[in-house]
């Protein structure tokens, strides 16, 4: 009898289908590889061996297992590459296995791949990348065609630096991603991306995404400097969401904290919520965060404590705090429009500054257009210094916020709490899909503890001692 699979024309069509299914091979499992070689070299057998061994032969959808044995591999020879679409490196703890570039000339991991470098529960720490002729430094410690998830991983210490070649580009100081990059519960610190002249087309210290950035849980982008370039902590001209995370330290050229603009933001969506941006620093205009998608949200933030050396951008004001950029935006008339949409609930910006002596500036607006195109709405904000096109109802104004300074006060992340007598308590809302039960920090501490939510990340608990000075002051 043959084994050829035939379908003849009285079968039905679902009986055929069903035969040529079950005919089919079955899909291969994903392996699991064991690193047991805990060194820079080539060595293995079967699925067993060194990180490099793994890499070269694993299948997309694979995982590769660091957990069991080793703490520090440092790889003196150069990056490792991972040439499958999707892989996954598993390691033992963010503290308890680092993977080590030599600090000099190469970066720690390159995925050549287009689908998802995942890392979890290891660190990625001193790598290096620097341009040359025709060739651009992308990923100072992580590089992907792809995009990248980070889960319990710390990026930190790492470098891409752009030297005076021929308009060579110098991105993601700790990380490049071509598509996206997603975090939680990690830790991206003390990276560098520099260019030796001021370069706008470089940036993204700890982060560079083509795409999109989206960090949640606890996770920290602090440290990272973006030397006469874009983008402190974060560059993207896609779109950014933000939750439960603190955005502190970093510094830049221009965008302290994060440089998040495209050619028009349409399309393009920036959101901040339950989140702190505070003490990021621009040597130039906008310490804390530089937007122009076409819809903006802040819910149940703190943006304070941001500074720059000016407002002012090619003639135009560009805030050190949160500032919006209406490019892409327009009206023709009531017929031909487009408007970026801004929505503030619930969050206090204030504290923000500009040029020395420092004068208060905490929301503004990068006029491109001769009409005003920013759409304001929201409520139970309270902004110190805002832009006369502000709504009225969105936000109290002109009132200190009282915020205690930026330290751990419980959680995974630094926060500012709210000192004795704060405007913010029992004051805000949480009138925002998908806020959850809990403030910045996470469990055990709740959104709501007392009559209503109090404004900003940090949420006052009830058990908690509400000290009366100590404050950070008022501008």
């Amino acid at each position: 009898m043959s084994d050829r699979l035939t379908c003849m024309p009285r079968n039905p069509l679902a009986a055929c289908l069903l035969a040529l299914a079950l005919a089919s091979p079955p899909a291969l499992a994903a392996t699991t590889w064991t690193i047991n070689v805990c060194d820079d070299s080539v060595t293995g057998s079967g699925t067993s061996g060194s990180l490099r061994y793994a890499a070269a032969n694993a299948l997309s959808g694979d995982t590769i297992d660091m957990s069991l044995n080793c703490s520090v591999v440092t790889f003196a020879s150069g990056d490792v590459v991972l040439p499958q679409t999707d892989i996954t490196l598993q390691g033992s703890g963010m503290h308890t296995l680092v993977l080590s570039g030599n600090g000099t000339s190469s970066r720690v991991l390159t995925h050549t791949g287009t689908g998802t470098l995942s890392l979890k529960n290891l660190s990625v720490v001193n790598g290096q990348v620097t341009t040359s002729l025709g060739v651009d430094a992308l990923g100072g410690c992580i590089r992907s065609n792809g995009s990248v998830f980070l889960d319990h991983v710390a990026v930190q210490v790492c470098r891409a630096t752009e030297i005076s070649n021929s308009g060579e580009k110098a991105l993601g100081g700790g990380i490049y991603a071509a598509n996206n990059v997603y975090g939680k519960y990690s830790d991206i610190s003390n990276n560098t991306v520099s260019s030796e002249t001021r370069d706008p087309q470089s940036g993204g210290a700890g982060i560079y995404s083509k795409n999109s950035v989206a960090l949640f849980a606890q996770t920290t982008i602090s440290g990272n400097s973006a030397t006469k370039t874009m983008g402190g902590g974060i560059r993207t001209a896609g779109s950014v969401t933000v939750k439960n995370s603190a955005i502190s330290g970093n510094s830049a050229f221009i965008g302290g904290a994060i440089h998040a603009r495209s050619a028009t933001g349409a399309g393009v969506t920036f959101s901040l919520q339950n989140s702190t941006v505070s003490g990021n620093l621009a040597e130039k205009v906008v310490g804390g965060v530089w937007s122009n998608a076409e819809t903006i949200q802040v819910y149940n933030a703190t943006v304070a404590f941001n500074t720059a050396a000016s407002n002012h951008y090619y003639g135009r004001d560009a805030s050190p705090g949160l500032n919006i950029d209406d490019t892409g935006a327009y009206y023709t008339d009531s017929t031909h429009f487009k408007f970026k949409n801004v929505t503030l609930q619930s969050s206090v910006i204030t504290n923000n500054s500009v040029g020395v002596p420092p004068w208060p500036d905490d929301l503004g607006i990068t006029r491109f257009s001769n009409f005003n195109a920013v759409r304001f709405s929201g409520q139970d904000n309270l902004i110190f210094s805002v832009p006369s096109v502000l709504p009225l109802g969105v936000a109290t104004t002109g009132v200190c916020a009282q915020l205690g300074p930026l330290r751990d006060n419980g959680g995974g992340t630094m926060t500012h709490a709210l000192m004795s007598g704060s405007p913010a308590i029992d004051l805000g809302n949480t009138l925002w899909a998908g806020i959850g039960a809990f403030d910045q920090r996470g469990s055990p501490f709740a959104r709501v503890s007392g009559s209503q939510a109090d404004i900003g990340a940090h949420e006052v608990q009830q058990a908690d001692i509400i000290f009366t000075a100590g404050f950070d002051g008022c501008p």
